[in-house]
């Protein structure tokens, strides 16, 4: 259906991507990753032709939408795009934002558009709030809202750019499970993201962008499980990975907390594991911070892809004690720790600072 050859962009003289090629069959549900800055959302851009390449073909059902002679709003009807902040109609209710395209573009009747918006409201769970304005919903069901006015006009693929980045945490699973069954439906999907496990389970084939282009194409069981280059183990590694720099001076403990349960929940952290991280924040982190010679503490949290062995570790740099029973360690904190934990292990690492790291 798409077809990628050698396509080429640059930005004020900075090489964006070069050499990319790649194809998405009908059907297929291709995803996106890679780090901040790697040209994710520059190449699904260009895929819509709301950017325009330097060099390089993209050809859609065997026609190059860059020719000059294209008519790019009859092809953006069948190449539908979903935006990370919904760019719904502030002004207009849920069934006013759904049915002005297509009785504009589509030249469809009013009682067919809301017939068939009524038919999409019900299959992304928003049937009950066509007459809500915007302002009156959550981030997960504007973005509902968006995929189903992207589907009103019928199109033969979606484009989806990060549509759960600007969603709280607790938002995202309403809107992966849309995309999901559109997926399963059939519907022709590339889809960045920064949701590794939803990239895994979406998937028919995942593309890792480094180094401006596709550094590894593959089957999520390759990506995630045995990528095959060096800069691909080290991405998928970091992307279970939570670090945060605290000091005595600036540390949140709420703030912390927050983003840290924020960071694990989608690897399955459940409710005793959440205790866990509460606790040893509080009975843990935060006496160590009042010991002078702590000059400051790292909290890391590495998420375990089973959901049963996330480990939170603190290392507090300047500190040299190398034992379990060092005076900030009350009866009351060494208890709440054992309880909430499989196993803690305390040791000096290799940079001489203090580490102690708890298995959830």
């Amino acid at each position: 259906m798409i077809e990628v050859k050698n396509l080429k962009k640059s930005f004020d003289g900075q090489t964006i991507l070069q050499n990319v090629n790649f194809t998405v069959n009908k059907g297929d549900s291709v995803v996106i990753i890679g780090g901040s800055g790697c040209g994710k959302s520059t190449l699904l851009r260009c895929l819509n032709r709301l950017i325009v390449p330097d060099e390089g073909e993209i050809l859609f059902e065997g026609k190059n939408i860059l020719d000059k002679k294209t008519d790019v709003d009859l092809f953006r009807r069948k190449v539908g795009m979903v935006y990370q902040q919904f760019n719904l109609f502030e002004h207009l209710n849920v069934m006013e934002n759904m049915i002005l395209a297509p009785m504009k573009v589509l030249k469809m009747s009013e009682k067919d558009a809301t017939e068939r918006a009524e038919e999409l409201l019900k299959k992304v769970g928003m049937e009950n709030r066509r007459y809500r304005m915007p302002s009156a919903l959550s981030g997960g069901q504007k973005q509902r809202v968006a995929i189903a006015r992207t589907l009103m006009m019928q199109p033969e693929c979606i484009l989806f750019d990060e549509p759960t980045s600007a969603l709280d945490p607790t938002m995202v699973d309403e809107v992966e499970s849309v995309i999901r069954r559109l997926v399963d439906d059939g519907m022709t999907s590339v889809i960045v993201t920064h949701e590794m496990r939803f990239a895994e389970k979406i998937s028919s084939n995942i593309l890792f962008l480094a180094e401006k282009g596709i550094y590894e194409e593959g089957p999520a069981e390759q990506i995630f499980h045995n990528p095959k280059r060096e800069l691909t183990r080290q991405f998928v590694y970091r992307s279970r990975m939570f670090n945060r720099k605290v000091t005595r001076r600036d540390v949140d403990l709420l703030s912390l907390n927050s983003e840290l349960k924020s960071f694990a929940m989608p690897y399955g952290l459940n409710r005793k594991q959440t205790l866990g991280i509460s606790y040893i924040l509080e009975e843990i982190l935060m006496p160590i911070l009042q010991i002078e010679e702590v000059n400051d503490a790292s909290v890391s949290l590495i998420c375990d892809e089973s959901g049963s062995g996330h480990k939170l570790i603190i290392e507090c740099e300047g500190y040299k004690a190398d034992t379990e029973l060092a005076p900030e360690f009350d009866d009351m904190g060494r208890l709440l720790a054992r309880n909430f934990t499989q196993s803690i292990d305390y040791y000096v690492n290799a940079t001489g600072n203090w580490e102690v790291t708890y298995v959830l």
